[in-house]
């Protein structure tokens, strides 16, 4: 939130937003209109421990259910903050202010699955993939295999599909805003949080060696998508200890990663290889302006 808070700070304003796993939940809410502050505040008075709505004994629910939490207590309550905000039930992609993707893995299929844009194509064929409700996206995004029960796809038409954590196959989708017949207009901005999964970890135990299966998986894909292109500035910012599965930040560590994101951030606009780089934009919006015709 730091980092984000800070660009805004700047006065810059998203036109569009991409997440995966934990990155699709502050995804969904700045594309409904949340401010980096409010942001602060929710993470501030969230318990994250609350998520963990355990299917039964945590050993029998991995055997059991193919996951030891449900994740209906964090659908529940992403589909209550876009509510809040955007005062409907149930708030799909079509209502979201800010264009927004979330990325998911399909272990039916063997794909990588991005909301809403691949709910259009085959095998999924959804009539309006924007009527998909962004609650349910982010759920599918953040099943965190063996932590998480997966999410059950079930489309109007009857397409089914078992969604996971989309960090199996895209954890730094930043490769979604890459330009396509010409170089980019507007920059993109990942902010990459780094450290704590890198760590070496404890194994000792079944439940320990789950965890570090997890956080193996989730954090060795997309390693060259973390380097600068044309298009994209990596902001990196430094998690350690904190690792992804980990769910009980107390609140002096959540304000501690809020500094990190914040002093990381703005290292990065203080640089003035990053000026250099922004002012190119403003070059090619102007020439890009001059070539299209004038329209009253």
């Amino acid at each position: 939130m730091g980092g984000l808070a800070v660009a805004e700070e700047l006065g810059w304003r998203w036109r569009a937003v991409a997440g995966t796993s934990a990155g699709a939940l502050v995804a969904a809410l700045v594309a409904a209109g949340y401010r980096a502050q409010e942001l602060r505040e929710i993470v501030r008075d969230l318990d994250l421990r609350s998520f963990g709505d355990a299917a039964g004994l945590k050993v029998a629910s991995l055997l059991l259910h193919e996951g030891m939490f449900k994740g209906e207590k964090l659908l529940a309550e992403v589909d209550r903050l876009l509510s809040d905000r955007l005062g409907r039930p149930r708030v799909t992609f079509r209502d979201l202010p800010v264009a927004c993707q979330i990325v998911a893995t399909d272990l039916t299929h063997r794909r990588m699955l991005v909301f809403p844009r691949d709910l259009a194509r085959p095998p999924y064929s959804m009539e309006d993939p924007y009527d998909f409700p962004v609650a349910d996206a982010v759920r599918a995004s953040t099943a965190i295999p063996f932590f998480f029960q997966p999410y059950r796809l079930e489309l109007p038409n009857g397409v089914r599909a078992t969604l996971v954590d989309g960090g199996l196959l895209s954890n730094f989708p930043v490769h979604l805003f890459q330009p396509i017949g010409g170089p980019a207009c507007l920059p993109t901005f990942g902010f990459d949080l780094r450290g704590g999964d890198d760590l070496p970890q404890p194994t000792d135990t079944p439940l320990e060696l789950v965890q570090a299966m997890v956080n193996t998986i989730l954090s060795a894909r997309d390693l060259s998508a973390r380097e600068n292109q044309d298009y994209v500035r990596i902001i990196p910012i430094e998690t350690a200890p904190y690792r992804t599965t980990q769910f009980d930040i107390d609140a002096d560590g959540k304000e501690e990663l809020y500094r990190r994101g914040r002093a990381a951030a703005e290292a990065f606009f203080a640089d003035p290889e990053t000026q250099r780089w922004l002012d190119q934009f403003a070059v090619r919006r102007a020439l890009r302006a001059r070539r299209l015709p004038l329209s009253v």
